[in-house]
C-alpha cells in the first residue's frame, strides 16, 4: 500500500492513498503514537474518511429522480485510492475524482480534496468538494471518523480519561437504534458536558450530538499531561465512539458534515437529514484542527 508523509519539528504524520486516511500521529519528542493503531479484533481502521454519505442509510439504500442506489455505511471515499496533487514537506493535498464506478452509486460529478497540513503541534485537516456538473445540483455529506489511542501513556488506563464538550451548553443528542439510524423522536436537550470514558457510556453505540458553531472537544486525564483537543465551527454534528462490550483502547472522535438517516426516513436522498446541497460548478470547503498535547508530568 502507497503511504505519504508530512513532518515538522513536533509531529511526523503518515498518509494512506486508499482512502486518504490517516495512519499516524506521533510525536517526534520521545513517539508518542496517538492515533489508534488499527487492529482487526476490534476495529480494522485507523481514521476514514467518510463520503459522501455520512453513517448508515435505512436499508442501505436511497433514491435520487427515481432510480434506488445502493450504497454500505459511510459511502466509498473511504475505500478508493485518492492521488497526490500537492506534496510540501508539512503539507499533502490528496484528490478522488468521480468514475464510471462512482457513478454507478452516486449519480453525482464530484472532486473530494483532502488537506493535511501541519504547524507547530497542530494538524489541519480540510474537506473540499466541488460539484464537476455544469447542470445538475449536487447531494452530499462528508465527515471524519479518527480513532485516538487510548489510553495515551503506559501509565493510565482508558478509564483515567474524559472527554469535554465546550463550551459548556446544552446540546442536542439523538439515541440510535440497534441498526445505527437516528432516533430523532427521543432526541433531547442535554446539559452534559464532561464524559468520563467508560465501557458502558457505548453500550447503546454511537453518541450523536448537534453542535452548531464553534465547538471543543477535549481528550484529557488528570494523570498525565498529554492530551487531544480538536476544534471546529462549521461541522454540525459530533459522533463518539468505541466499542461494547469489548474494552478496545481508542476512543472516536468523529465530526461531520451529514448524519445517518432517521428511523423513519422516506429513502428520498434529496430529504435526508443533513444532507448539503451544492450548485453546479459550486464548491463547499470546512475544515478542523487537532492538537496534540505531549508535556511531561513532573514528578
Amino acid at each position: 500500500m502507497t503511504h505519504y508523509m508530512i513532518e515538522n519539528d513536533e509531529l511526523q504524520v503518515k498518509i494512506l492513498a486508499k482512502g486518504a486516511e490517516l495512519t499516524s500521529i506521533q510525536a517526534k519528542s520521545d513517539n508518542t503514537e496517538f492515533l489508534w493503531q488499527s487492529d482487526p479484533a476490534y476495529w480494522s481502521r485507523h481514521a476514514p474518511i467518510l463520503f459522501p454519505i455520512v453513517g448508515k442509510l435505512k436499508n442501505d439504500s436511497y433514491y435520487y429522480k427515481g432510480q434506488r442506489y445502493d450504497m454500505t455505511q459511510h459511502g466509498f471515499a473511504r475505500d478508493m485510492d485518492f492521488y497526490v496533487v500537492e506534496q510540501q514537506a508539512a503539507k499533502i493535498r490528496l484528490v478522488l475524482d468521480y468514475s464510471q464506478e462512482t457513478l454507478r452509486k452516486y449519480p453525482f460529478k464530484f472532486r473530494l480534496e483532502v488537506e493535511y497540513s501541519l504547524q507547530n503541534n497542530q494538524l489541519l485537516t480540510r474537506y473540499v468538494v466541488t460539484n464537476l456538473s455544469d447542470e445538475k445540483e449536487m447531494l452530499f455529506s462528508v465527515g471524519a471518523h479518527p480513532g485516538f489511542k487510548v489510553p495515551l501513556d503506559d501509565e493510565t488506563t482508558f478509564e483515567d480519561y474524559r472527554l469535554e464538550l465546550l463550551p459548556e451548553t446544552s446540546r442536542t443528542f439523538i439515541p440510535v437504534t440497534g441498526e445505527v439510524l437516528l432516533q430523532t423522536d427521543q432526541a433531547e436537550k442535554a446539559a452534559q458536558s464532561s464524559f468520563p470514558l467508560t465501557r458502558e457510556l457505548f453500550k447503546d453505540g454511537v453518541l450523536v450530538f448537534e453542535t452548531p458553531g464553534k465547538t471543543q472537544i477535549v481528550l484529557k486525564s488528570d494523570r498525565t499531561d498529554k492530551a487531544i483537543i480538536m476544534d471546529y465551527q462549521t461541522l454540525p454534528y459530533l459522533g463518539i465512539w468505541s466499542t461494547y462490550p469489548a474494552d478496545a483502547p481508542f476512543v472516536c472522535l468523529e465530526p461531520w458534515n451529514g448524519v445517518a438517516d432517521i428511523f423513519d426516513a422516506s429513502g428520498q436522498l434529496s430529504e435526508k437529514l443533513g444532507v448539503n446541497q451544492l450548485e453546479p460548478q459550486g464548491q463547499f470547503a470546512t475544515e478542523y484542527t487537532t492538537t496534540f498535547i505531549n508535556g511531561v508530568r513532573d514528578e
